[in-house]
């Protein structure tokens, strides 16, 4: 049955899928809005200006992603610089949506921003999934007072932050890649890779230093998210080559600046490792699910969703904030075949996240059905 749908993007970029994604829930909203419409539902994106999906009309909102800010990713209660703007941009959505009563079965919301949860209301049911621990106060207390909408999360460990924080997350449905687009490496090298946005969560600066204790190359693949952290604990310790190509020599810590999707999957297979020490609360991991794809192994510490992606037939994980064991851990994943990270990362499909989402809007359409004494 065809649902007619709204997927509402964070607004701070485009959804641009002939680019480079600011991060990994932009990733995820392109996928799920093309994989929706290719199953043959009605999917309308609403999104910033220079947004691009194929088979997605997109909402003419005129929204300049160029007035807004990031989220901050760290545990704050500081309310956001741009919290007007984010409320401006929401407002716009939910005038829009306010003039087609008719035209949506479901509106979707992808948002970790305060206004979207309050601004984003009925006509249509209003599901939101939390791409992002409970980390910013005033996100917090916004969806906790949502109590109209439907929310659901990526991974266990995250819907259990969430509950904890007060807000009552109805569904967990996994994050999926597409796995069949993503070749095994056939010829892995020695070096390690690090893969994602450059920020203190990331601990890139903690995967340069076990490289360097483990002697061992690394590559850093991934744009600057945050240029202050970037700058003090990265760049000091890593070789900017922006003009690397795939089958360049790693030698010594590089770093080779964003790149498409596509190349990123082929890095990770031509990496021995890929290592994801990370300092927070991971809510899924998906550059861990994309590197398994790749037939290359995880090493990483074992915080929020990485442990229900990583286990000990394609990598290995060690407790949160220990380098030493951290090492241990890479050795282990090293030995881990292609093919057993390949079958691991199977279970995390595309396909699997789309029919999770499809058995979430057939729900919510039964149950305003029952609601409005319907059928």
């Amino acid at each position: 049955m065809c649902v007619r749908i709204l997927e509402v993007a964070p607004l701070v970029s485009p959804i641009d899928e002939t680019g480079e994604q600011l991060g990994g829930a932009q990733v995820l909203v392109a996928d799920l809005a093309r994989g929706l419409a290719a199953r043959g539902h009605e999917v309308t994106l609403a999104a910033a200006n220079g947004s691009r999906v194929s088979g997605v009309r997109i909402a003419p909102l005129d929204i300049d992603s160029g007035e807004l800010r990031p989220a901050a990713l760290g545990v704050t209660a500081a309310e956001r610089l741009d919290t007007a703007l984010q409320a401006r941009a929401f407002a716009r959505v939910q005038a829009w949506l306010e003039t087609r009563r008719d035209a949506f079965d479901v509106a979707h919301a992808h948002a970790y921003d305060a206004p979207a949860f309050e601004l984003l209301t009925a006509p249509q049911p209003v599901i939101h999934t939390l791409h992002l621990p409970p980390y910013e106060a005033g996100v917090v207390r916004a969806a906790r007072a949502a109590t109209a909408a439907i929310t659901v999360t990526v991974s266990e460990a995250n819907a259990r932050a969430w509950r904890e924080a007060g807000v009552p997350v109805r569904h967990v449905i996994y994050n999926g890649v597409d796995v069949t687009s993503i070749h095994v490496g056939e010829r892995k090298g020695p070096h390690l890779l690090c893969a994602g946005r450059i920020s203190p969560e990331k601990g890139v600066h903690l995967a340069i230093a076990l490289a360097r204790r483990l002697g061992r190359s690394l590559l850093i693949v991934g744009g600057i998210y945050d240029q202050a952290y970037f700058d003090e604990l990265v760049s000091p310790h890593a070789r900017a080559m922006p003009t690397w190509r795939t089958g360049d020599d790693v030698d010594g810590i590089v770093w080779i600046g964003s790149r498409r999707r596509e190349e990123v999957h082929a890095l990770m297979g031509d990496a021995a490792a890929t290592l994801m020490p990370v300092l927070w609360d991971e809510p899924f991991g998906l550059v861990a699910v994309e590197s398994l794809a790749a037939g290359t192994p995880v090493a990483g510490f074992r915080r929020g969703g990485l442990a229900e992606i990583v286990d000990d037939s394609c990598g290995a994980l060690a407790e949160p904030d220990d380098e030493r064991a951290l090492e241990r851990a890479t050795f282990k994943a090293l030995a881990c075949s292609p093919g057993a990270c390949r079958r691991r990362a199977e279970r995390f499909s595309l396909d699997a996240m789309l029919s999770g989402y499809e058995e979430l809007f057939a729900e919510v359409r039964s149950d305003r059905r029952g609601t409005h004494g319907e059928g």
